[in-house]
């Protein structure tokens, strides 16, 4: 799984190549985790953080992953007032249109396992569009939109799935 480190810009994996060898020796190798070491690849590409060579040497306790996990024990990344107060406007629009959506397709189409699906994947997908708005809020439009679309739609997708082996059974 090593080779996947040859993806990261060399500045990256100056910093960082140690440490996540580390990391990537031990778990297992999965598709999920190709994809997840891809996506971070292509981030550390489009968004680097490292701007110059004369990057701080890791010492002791100053690791990405100790960083990590003390950044999630104090809740994630800090948000503004108004980055809330986006979010949480876009997910109750958000809701009133699935509300509104959800009601119009069951006068049409009654109890069809695709208007089923949309009502259960509704409260994730709530919590998915007020992650996302307030966590990419500061990303590209065109990440933003893809990131939240795919996750829309794998959750429907899934919904959608158990919705039909639902009606099957």
């Amino acid at each position: 799984m090593n080779w996947l480190l040859q993806l990261y810009p060399a500045r990256w994996r100056e910093r960082y190549g140690e440490e996540f060898g580390a990391v990537l020796a031990n778990q297992r190798a999965s598709v999920g985790l190709v994809l997840d070491v891809l996506a971070g690849a292509l981030d550390a590409h489009l968004y680097p953080q490292i701007q110059n060579s004369q990057s701080k040497p890791i010492n002791g306790d100053d690791t990405m992953t100790l960083e990590m996990l003390q950044r999630c024990t104090v809740g994630g990344p800090k948000l503004s007032p108004q980055d809330r107060r986006i979010a949480s406007l876009f997910m109750i629009l958000s809701a009133l249109v699935m509300a509104v959506l959800y009601i119009g397709l069951t006068k049409i189409y009654h109890a069809a396992p695709a208007v089923e699906a949309l009502f259960y994947a509704s409260f994730p997908a709530l919590a998915l569009i007020y992650g996302q708005t307030a966590y990419l809020r500061k990303r590209p439009w065109l990440t933003q939109i893809f990131v939240l679309g795919a996750g829309l739609l794998a959750l429907y997708l899934v919904m959608l799935a158990a919705c039909v082996i639902g009606n099957k059974l």
